[in-house]
């Protein structure tokens, strides 16, 4: 095909940019893909355009060159705290995490902010690993993430680029509380293994108990998820439908596909006919003191820092049954579906949530529309998108790589119902139920 002049492309990325100012560049290539001229214009060449505009960059033409290679350190050895280095790390796609959680607030006196997490099967976590003598620690502070010096900077060069240079500095009055978070975190992921291993006999026995003789013999697909639970094996595939994500695996539950029908679920068509009034309760209850971040507030920041939810059923417990009275009697009485939570989930408006998995293959989640701008909010699970209709119901399996974005002027509000895949046994839902109780009180201890 015929190159493409850089400027020509630059100047079609800043009007992409002009409709969609935070803009990833695999969201902008596959935009270039639908323009003849633009198709011979490969991805990397965009990620390194679109950052040539954020950065101001003043030569268009300047040629580009591949990042060192995975997991590879500029400036070689570790420096002293109190120093600073740099170091590239790199992942196949951006459905695999960075695995680190940073804090919000800038740290003196370098600015930059701190690292206050590292989590087991992220590309850090990996980088450490391979590197001890150049891991990165809690405590260390981010200064830069591809030359991008703010939160909002970093976190979306985390979230959207597939090589990422960090600038960092160890200050020197937080090496000890680092190593104290280092060995914490090392000693739960021994445990974890530990726990798991000895996790099967213990399940095997409960259910055999209160199925008979002869169920602990029919959960092996459980025991094989967690076999590679405490290996930090994660299993993944990519589809023809999208990339799927998911730590918690149980193989074998079908069908596999983003979206699934809600024809073939009655409880939809009885959970839609009371939306009216599960809106008319979800407004007699908008006080910002009720909505949190929920139970995984921290990671949430990385992908929907702004994404808030009210819970109506979490961690097997009904939150409030006197205010949410009516959406508690709906969901209780549902035929044919096994309720693990449920929530009310605000969305800001001109907000968009990154793409990221859910992570558990046993768990699908529905999604009943109470309060939105129709046609300007949707959902894009694996490569299908799908607009949200008050008083209409999705179902989705969020081990797909998914994504929403809300364009309007005004909040988007959903009830959020997860439920036990029905491919599932009883045995097995019990299992796994058993297992997350005795796995949060081992992460607990």
């Amino acid at each position: 095909g015929v190159e493409v002049d850089e400027a020509v492309l630059r100047a079609r990325l800043r009007e992409l940019m002009d409709e969609t100012p935070d803009l990833g560049y695999r969201a902008a290539h596959a935009a270039l893909q639908g323009e003849e001229r633009f198709r011979g214009v490969g991805v990397k060449r965009v990620q390194k355009s679109l950052r040539g505009i954020r950065d101001g960059a003043a030569d268009p033409a300047a040629e580009w060159r591949p990042p060192p290679p995975p997991g590879s350190a500029v400036g070689g050895c570790p420096p002293a705290s109190g120093g600073f280095r740099e170091l590239t790390l790199e992942r196949p796609d951006t459905a695999a995490k960075f695995g680190m959680m940073i804090a919000t607030d800038p740290s003196a006196p370098f600015g930059g902010h701190a690292v206050t997490e590292v989590r087991e099967g992220g590309v850090v976590a990996a980088w450490n690993r391979q590197r001890p003598a150049e891991a990165v620690q809690i405590g260390d502070v981010i200064v830069a993430v591809n030359g991008r010096d703010t939160f909002d900077g970093m976190m979306g060069e985390f979230r959207d680029s597939l090589a990422c240079a960090l600038r960092i500095v160890r200050q020197p009055v937080l090496t000890e509380d680092a190593s104290e978070g280092a060995r914490e975190q090392a000693a739960w992921e021994a445990r974890k293994a530990r726990v798991t291993a000895a996790l099967i006999p213990g399940l095997k026995q409960i259910v055999e108990k209160e199925f008979g003789e002869g169920a602990g013999d029919r959960i092996g697909r459980v025991e094989e998820m967690y076999r590679r639970v405490g290996r930090s094996d994660v299993y993944e595939e990519d589809t023809p439908l999208g990339k799927r994500y998911s730590p918690g695996y149980i193989a074998g539950l079908s069908p596999v596909r983003p979206f699934h029908s809600t024809k073939d679920r009655s409880w939809c068509a009885e959970l839609r006919t009371s939306w009216k009034a599960i809106r008319k309760e979800l407004h007699g209850s908008l006080d910002e003191s009720l909505w949190t971040g929920g139970a995984y507030q921290a990671s949430n920041e990385a992908y929907g820092k702004d994404w808030k939810i009210m819970g109506v059923l979490t961690e097997d417990k009904w939150q409030d049954e006197q205010r949410f009275k009516v959406t508690t009697s709906a969901i209780k009485k549902l035929q044919g579906m096994v309720p693990f939570e449920a929530f009310f989930a605000r969305m800001p408006p001109r907000t968009k949530i990154a793409p990221h998995s859910d992570n558990l293959s046993y768990i699908l989640t529905s999604h009943l529309a109470l309060d939105l701008e129709e046609g300007a909010c949707s959902i894009t699970v694996g490569t299908e998108e799908k607009y949200w209709k008050e008083g209409e119901m999705l179902i989705l399996d969020t081990t797909f790589i998914h994504s929403t974005k809300n364009e309007s002027a005004r909040p988007r509000y959903i009830l959020v119902l997860r439920f036990w895949h029905p491919g599932l046994t009883p045995e097995e839902r019990r299992a796994i139920h058993v297992s997350h109780m005795i796995l949060a009180g081992a992460a607990k201890k």
